[in-house]
Parts: structure tokens; sequence; C-alpha cells
């Protein structure tokens, strides 16, 4: 049995981060030759067309990811599930927009967006018609509702259940904005191999931050005077946490970052899901727990499968073997059929591992 972890140029720090703690190889593309018990876990997994991952094992399938990265095919989906449909904010495709603001289905202020946005990026604020129609020309694919929004998340769903909650506070400091920005030219230049100078890379970002508006009210973004912090799960209201997890299953995703809100009314909120997101500490701690209890859950199911399957070739060839009423005196073996003590020694012989080995005996001996 192999173990992988399938992430992306964009998410293979994280990625990286977690292969190595879950003793996973690293890849970034279909693993070759996968079979029935190898597990894979997609992390932000970048595919332009369907994936074939025969009997492997996967968490996060790449398909499910390439579907949820368009952002608008997402919104789609999430609004035509009954129970989600109200925490989507109305929107429209930008051949659409101006017909429904017409009509009075969408009205200002609107926010313009690109299908495969990131972060602060594809971003259009529009107040008036001139707005979208710069918009438009400028790569906005959708627009979206401006909704008045109280308080914004990021719940970390794995498995069906909430493992981790931030919330988004403001970070309006010029030394917190100059930390983010150099985290990520740090990365960026080690992933390229770029020799950069410390010390001009400080003063370059020191002069730039006074340019910058801190924290943007607009857009609330960790290059912006925002960032994350820890918050209990429970501290979240229930309706936005039942959303997340709701949002994550009806995408067709094992785990995925929800980005949500809690608006002014008091109702929840959905904004995207992220497949690959950036993890650190507790965060990151997380992930391994929850990614660790699943692999063993789904090793302990291959076991089984294993030893189910031994047990009935172990039947078969005694059966077989045996075909007459004078054959010697046999044991009905936990409701699979009978075996003798030839058969059970092939059957031991077939198992691979001591815990298969285990669980051959258990069933055996009918404990199932």
């Amino acid at each position: 049995m192999s173990k992988y972890l399938w992430c992306s140029g964009a998410t293979d720090v994280t990625g990286q981060a977690l292969a190595d703690a879950l003793n996973l190889e690293l890849v970034k593309k279909r693993p070759r030759n996968l079979r029935r018990a190898d597990i894979v876990i997609g992390w932000g997994a970048k595919t332009n067309d369907a994936v074939d991952m025969g009997q492997a094992k996967v968490l996060n399938h790449p398909d499910k990811i390439r579907d949820n990265r368009n952002k608008f095919t997402t919104l789609q989906t999430l609004a035509g599930v009954r129970s989600l449909n109200n925490s989507i904010v109305p929107f429209k495709p930008a051949n659409e927009i101006k017909r429904a603001i017409d009509r009075g289905e969408m009205s200002f202020p609107l926010v313009g967006r690109t299908n495969y946005h990131q972060g602060g990026k594809g971003f259009w604020l529009c107040l008036t018609l001139s707005h979208v129609d710069s918009a438009i020309n400028e790569g906005a694919q959708y627009f979206q509702g401006y909704a008045d929004i109280d308080t914004e998340y990021r719940l970390h769903v794995a498995f069906g259940k909430i493992i981790y909650a931030q919330k988004k506070v403001e970070n309006p400091t010029e030394e917190g904005w100059v930390a983010q920005r150099k985290e990520k030219i740090d990365n960026y230049a080690q992933k390229n191999n770029v020799n950069l100078d410390n010390d001009t890379v400080n003063y370059v970002l020191t002069r730039l931050v006074k340019e910058a508006v801190l924290p943007d009210r607009i857009v609330r973004s960790n290059r912006r005077g925002w960032k994350f912090s820890s918050v209990a799960p429970n501290s979240v209201i229930k309706a936005l946490r039942d959303v997340a997890i709701k949002a994550v299953e009806k995408m067709g995703l094992d785990f995925g970052a929800v980005d949500c809100a809690k608006k002014s009314d008091g109702s929840p909120m959905v904004i995207e899901i992220n497949s690959g997101p950036g993890l650190q500490r507790t965060a990151f701690d997380k992930y391994v727990e929850s990614f660790t209890a699943k692999i063993q859950e789904l090793e302990r199911g291959n076991v089984a499968q294993r030893a189910g399957r031994a047990v009935q070739n172990a039947v078969n060839r005694n059966q077989n073997e045996q075909p007459d009423a004078e054959a010697p005196v046999q044991e009905n073996v936990g409701g699979a059929g009978i075996i003798n003590d030839a058969a059970l020694a092939q059957l031991m012989n077939a198992v691979q591992t001591p815990e298969e080995a285990r669980r051959v005996l258990d069933i055996a001996m009918g404990r199932g």
C-alpha cells in the first residue's frame, strides 16, 4: 500500500509540510500504477481534465477540487441546494448583469470577480453602470451583491466536522503588513531559486507600506490590513457552522477551509471553499490529527477487506478440494463457509502484515 499527497505549485509549502508529518509521498501529478489499497490526499491539486483514480482511496478527489476552483460554478452548485440557497449572496454572469439590474434582480453596490480569483485579486467594487462596464472590460466574469458583513470567519471542515475556527480581525500595523508581504516574497523566491538581499526587501516594503490603506474596509485580505485569529468553534453561530459543513459536502469534498461570514442581520453567508489552505501551528496540527485518524480508518478497512477475501478464497479452495461426503470434519467459520486446517494454513500464508493476520483470525473464529 502506498500513500500520497497530491498538491500544486500554489499549495506545495503546506503540502510538503503535511506530507512530511504524515509520512506521505508528495506528488504534483497523478501517481502511477495506483492500486486498490493506495491512499491519495488531494491538497489543492490542480488539473484541467477529469482524472481516473481507479480504486484508490481518495480524500478530495482532483475532479472535485477542479470543480471548486471555479468560483462561479461553485456558487451555482451551492445556490442550487435548498438548505444553502439563502446563504449565497445573489450573483449573475457578466453577460447577464445589465439585464438583471434593469429588471431589479440585482442592485448596487456590486462586486465584479473573475471565475478563478484568489484573495483580493480580481475584485471590482461597482457603484454605477460605468463601473460595471469598466470591470467587464478589465476581466470581471461575474457579479455578486455586496454583502453587509458583521464578522468574517474561516471554518476548517474535515470529514463532516469543524476541526478549527478562525475569525478575521483588523491587523492595521505597518509591521504586520510588511511581515506578511515579506513572507510571500521569500516563499516565491525560494521556490524559484532567486537570491534576495534581505535589507533591500525590507527597505522596499517599508516604503510601499506608506501607500497602503490599513485596514481596507472593502477588501478584507491579509495584504490589506487583516489577519485570521483563532477562536473556539462553538463561539461561531451554529447556523454558520452548519452551512460550512454542508457546503463542503455538497461540493463533493472531504475537507476544506470555508470562508464565510455572519451578516449584519445575523444570517450566515458562504463566500468560498479553499481546498488547499495555507496552514500554521495549531491549524496545521488539527489537519495532521484529522488525516492521521482517517488514514488509520482506511487502513483498517483495507485490512478487513483483504482478510475477508483471504477467508473466502481459502473456503473456495477447500470446497473444491474436498467435494465428497467422506471429507474430514470441518467447522463453520464466521458465517463465511467451511474450512479445515490445510485451508487455514493457506489463508495465513496469504496475509501480508500482523494486523491482517489478527483480522483473519478474528474472522476465522467467528468474531466478525
